[in-house]
C-alpha cells in the first residue's frame, strides 16, 4: 500500500484576556519553544511517515508553571518519537506518560499551585489512527459532512452529564466546567491517572482531524467547527480560521487548533448563509 501523505497545521494564540499562553502543540516533531510560547505561533508540514504523532497540551497552574508543564509534555513527545521513529507499542507509550506525569509533578511551583497539563493526541501508525487523551482538550474527526468528537472530556461536568445529572447545555455554562479529573501532573500511581487510548481506527480518504484546547471548544459550537473545516482549502487555513473565530467570539482563554488532513476528494462547501468515559470525582480546576 502506498504511503499516505498527511498535511497538518497548528496555530496557538494566548487569547484576548490573558498575559501568558500555557497551550502548546506537537506537530510530528515540532513544537513551540518555552521562550516564545507567550506570543503563540503557527506551523505547517507534510509527511508520508509510517509513524506520525500530533498533540495539543493545555497547561494549568498559572504564574508560567502551566506553560512549563505543557512544554515538558510536547518535549517528551519529541523524545519518544525520536527514540521510536517507526512506531510505539502501547506499553512504551503508557510507560513514557507515567514517567512524564511524575516529572511534571516535580516541576517548581508555588505551594498552592497544582502544576499540570492536559494532553490530547493523534497517532498514525500501522495504517490506522488512534487517539490518546487526558483532560478536556479534544479530538474531532470530520468524515464527509459528519463531525464526531472522538474523545470524552475528563471533567467534573462531563462526569455529571454521563450520570444524567446535567445536560450538555448546562455543562457549557457550569462554573465547574474547568474542573478536570485526569491530567499530566498527577502521581503515576494515582487511580485517577488513567490515560485513554483508543483502539486503532481505519482512515478514509479526505478525513480531517481537529485537535484543540478548551479555549477553542468553549468558544465555538460544533456546527461552527464543522462549517469551518468543510470550507477551508487546507489544514493551515482551517487552523487559522478556527482560532480567529474563537478570538472574534471573545477569546477568553488561550486558543490552540491543530488540523490534520488525509488526502482525497472529500471537500464540500456549505452555502455561506447556512448557518464523553467518566472518571473519579477528585479533580483540579485550571
Amino acid at each position: 500500500m502506498a504511503a499516505w501523505v498527511l498535511t497538518a497545521a497548528a496555530r496557538s494564540h494566548r487569547g484576548l484576556l490573558l498575559e501568558d499562553n500555557e497551550d502548546n502543540f506537537y506537530l510530528n516533531g515540532r513544537w513551540m519553544p518555552l521562550a516564545t510560547m507567550r506570543h503563540g505561533d503557527r506551523a505547517t508540514l507534510e509527511s508520508d511517515g509510517a509513524f506520525q504523532l500530533y498533540a495539543v497540551c493545555d497547561g494549568m497552574g498559572g504564574t508560567q508553571s502551566g506553560g512549563q508543564a505543557s512544554h515538558a509534555a510536547v518535549e517528551a513527545l519529541g523524545a519518544l518519537q525520536a527514540e521510536h521513529p517507526d512506531g510505539v507499542t502501547d506499553w512504551e507509550l503508557l510507560a513514557s506518560l507515567a514517567v512524564l506525569t511524575d516529572r511534571i509533578r516535580a516541576l517548581p511551583a508555588k505551594p498552592e499551585a497544582h502544576t499540570g497539563t492536559t494532553l490530547t493526541a493523534l497517532l498514525w501508525q500501522g495504517q490506522a489512527v488512534r487517539v490518546l487523551n487526558l483532560g478536556d482538550s479534544r479530538v474531532y474527526r470530520l468524515r464527509g459532512r459528519e463531525l464526531r468528537q472522538l474523545t470524552t472530556d475528563h471533567s467534573e461536568v462531563q462526569r455529571m452529564v454521563g450520570l444524567g445529572l446535567m445536560t450538555p447545555f448546562q455543562a457549557r455554562l457550569s462554573p465547574w466546567r474547568h474542573l478536570i479529573l485526569r491530567y499530566l501532573g498527577l502521581p503515576s500511581d494515582d487511580p485517577a491517572f488513567q490515560p485513554y487510548l483508543s483502539a486503532p481506527m481505519p482512515a478514509q480518504a479526505g478525513d480531517r482531524y481537529l485537535l484543540c484546547s478548551d479555549g477553542l471548544a468553549d468558544m465555538l459550537e460544533d456546527d461552527a467547527l464543522r462549517r469551518i473545516l468543510l470550507r477551508a482549502r487546507d489544514a493551515a487555513e482551517a487552523a487559522d480560521r478556527l482560532v480567529q473565530q474563537a478570538l472574534d467570539n471573545g477569546g477568553r482563554d488561550n486558543v490552540t487548533a491543530l488540523c490534520v488532513r488525509f488526502p482525497g476528494s472529500s471537500r464540500f462547501f456549505l452555502p455561506r448563509r447556512q448557518s464523553r468515559p467518566t472518571a473519579i470525582a477528585a479533580g483540579h480546576e485550571r
